[in-house]
């Protein structure tokens, strides 16, 4: 039985733990890489679980925790609270929460019964730590394809990628996804390390990763058939010539672990337990053809998801992305054909196929996908350990040329997020590189703290030098596009009422202060600066560039014209918008009603005078 097994897997592939050509190096050598490797892990540990504390409430997070709470009332009533599967409608906005799987918000919801700490900042220590999780299963297949030198490159170009690290501190969708897929991708990698008799815990460790992925994101299916993709692989890159191939022998271990992984996948997701063979496809099926009506900032222009353009999602991952990640995959690129001489070589174009494959599949069904390529970030992980591999063959090619500070170019090249990363702090998620002008090149012509960030250091602010301001008895209301996140900042001020106002009917709605976030602001205003008028108390910015803002009212002369023209008194309302005006110069708005006004009184004129100052304020900045 022995000798079967030997002559059926190849001797790089069985129960390989540490590529050959980390072997070679010298002990004292491994050890230091080892060491730095370990260090870089905890110091990593530590400073997100840090910095997660100054990160706000993000998009999508109030309707996942509601949802979180749905499902843990699902489990704990055996099923008899069904609110898991149809969420109100305040918390389910797309229709969507059910085909979600739920585990991180389970966990979240699980772990706040408990936590001291307040229910949105225990989410972002666990998110947190679902990032770190998805940078140390990244760096473990960097070690086992590469060495360790390659591993401890691949923990340092995820956690300072600013696009990355930004979602890992408050994005309940992506980044759990992300580090389930990677750490599934490194069980199924370790249960080959041991085919055609893996232990019953290699079953295990994969079973229960690839359930986890599905458990997070339907998506996570795909983890299925890739295990038949890497057997595949592994059959092409066996010389045999020398040694035997019988890929029957995997087939077992691959149907079991299959199998059971699949069903994993719905112990945790309420919906796909109603009809476990049917339900997880008909929410593939939904998530695949899922549209949104988001416009989307691109290019300098609003558009809809069916006119974005077909290289949406390469450019954006360009833009957003360091130079140190780019010429790593580009390095990757260049000795992909050189990789199939390495002992790990189907490990390697393994990890690739699993980054570029999805990213090509979506580009090709033209999938929903807005926010920048937030919506395939769960490749991330694959690319950046092709990008260190990348890096760690260059490396290997000049120290064949007597060059031996390959690694450190890489290095050097970290600097750049890494200043970008502590200069910006907690408004990481901002970075874009020289390809868009930087971050102030992009401001305004691309999405930018999209996920509300920002809001939280208005809310900081505002308590800070507004709320001991105000007297015992009185209270104000704060207008707001982004509701649904201020109102949880101010749960404990009573004093502070939340109002949601949409940004063009800011005039018509009585309220004392807004706070205003750009992302639902229209883009020529953003470019002229008009959203910030001379009453701006307060900006939560990145390189001198708004994202969101505190304006006191200068003046509620707007809300009585508002109510004259409601009372067909023509002659008053104007009094009191001009009134406003003088006050307020840069209310386009307000110009704008004004001047229509004027033209429905046969007054083209003085009409034509206010549209005049309208255009010249959007135009300001052109």
């Amino acid at each position: 039985m022995a000798k079967k097994q030997s002559a059926s897997i190849p001797k790089e592939h069985s129960t390989i733990k540490t590529p050959i050509a980390t072997t070679l190096q010298p002990t004292a050598e491994k050890a230091i890489w080892g060491k730095a490797l370990l260090y870089s892990l905890l110091a990593v540990f530590v400073l997100m679980t840090i910095m997660s504390f100054w990160y706000g409430i993000s998009g999508d997070e109030v309707d996942m925790n509601e949802y979180g709470k749905a499902i843990l009332k699902f489990y704990t009533s055996f099923g008899s609270d069904r609110m898991a599967l149809d969420m109100p409608k305040e918390y389910n906005r797309d229709g969507m929460a059910q085909y979600y799987g739920g585990l991180f918000d389970l966990i979240c919801a699980i772990v706040n019964k408990f936590s001291p700490l307040n229910e949105y900042t225990t989410r972002h220590v666990l998110n947190a730590w679902a990032g770190f999780l998805g940078i140390f299963f990244a760096a473990k297949i960097a070690v086992r394809a590469f060495g360790k030198q390659a591993g401890l490159l691949c923990v340092w170009l995820m956690f300072l990628s600013p696009f990355f690290l930004g979602h890992a501190m408050n994005n309940p969708k992506d980044v759990p996804f992300a580090t389930g897929y990677i750490a599934a991708l490194f069980c199924i990698i370790n249960l080959f390390d041991h085919m055609p008799k893996p232990k019953v815990k290699h079953y295990v460790w994969a079973i229960v990763a690839i359930g986890a992925a599905i458990n997070v994101r339907v998506a996570g299916i795909l983890l299925i058939p890739y295990m038949f993709i890497l057997a595949g692989l592994m059959f092409v890159f066996t010389d045999k010539s020398k040694e035997k191939v019988a890929l029957k022998d995997w087939l077992k271990p691959l149907v079991i672990v299959s199998v059971l992984g699949f069903f994993a996948g719905c112990i945790f997701w309420p919906y796909a337990l109603q009809n476990p063979l049917g339900n997880p496809f008909d929410a593939l099926d939904a998530m695949s053809n899922f549209k949104v009506g988001l416009l989307q900032l691109f290019d300098g222009t609003k558009v809809a998801f069916d006119d974005l353009p077909q290289d949406y999602l390469i450019k954006s991952f360009v833009i957003t992305n360091s130079y140190v990640v780019l010429v790593g995959i580009l390095l990757m690129a260049v000795f992909l054909i050189a990789v199939r001489k390495k002992p790990a070589a189907a490990i390697i174009y393994f990890i690739v196929f699993t980054g570029v494959f999805p990213l090509a599949y979506v580009i090709y069904k033209h999938s929903n996908v807005y926010h920048l390529w937030r919506h395939v970030l769960f490749i991330f992980p694959s690319l950046v350990v092709a990008a260190a591999g990348g890096w760690y063959i260059f490396n290997e090619y000049l120290l064949k040329k007597d060059f031996k500070y390959g690694m450190a170019i890489a290095a050097v090249l970290l600097l750049e997020p890494a200043f970008f990363i502590i200069s910006t702090f907690p408004n990481t998620i901002t970075y874009f590189n020289g390809f868009a002008g930087g971050t102030k090149g992009a401001y305004s012509n691309y999405e930018m703290d999209y996920y509300y960030n920002s809001m939280k250091q208005d809310a900081d602010w505002f308590k800070k030098n507004i709320v001991p301001q105000i007297k015992s008895g009185d209270s104000v209301i704060i207008a707001t596009n982004a509701a649904h996140i201020m109102v949880h900042y101010f749960e404990d001020n009573k004093n502070v009422k939340i109002k949601y106002v949409r940004y063009p009917e800011r005039d018509g709605s009585e309220w004392d202060y807004s706070v205003f976030h750009i992302a639902l602001i229209p883009e020529e205003e953003i470019k002229a600066k008009t959203w910030l008028p001379e009453s701006t108390l307060f900006k939560a910015e990145v390189r001198g560039c708004a994202l969101s803002a505190v304006v006191k009212r200068p003046s509620y002369d707007d809300v009585k014209g508002m109510d004259a023209l409601k009372r067909k008194s023509v002659d008053t309302a104007l009094t009191y918008f001009n009134s406003y005006l003088n006050v307020d110069k840069n209310n386009v708005e307000m110009l704008q009603m004004t001047a229509e006004i004027y033209h429905e009184l046969g007054k083209d004129d003085v009409a034509g005078q206010y549209q005049a100052r309208a255009k010249r304020l959007l135009e300001a900045t052109e």
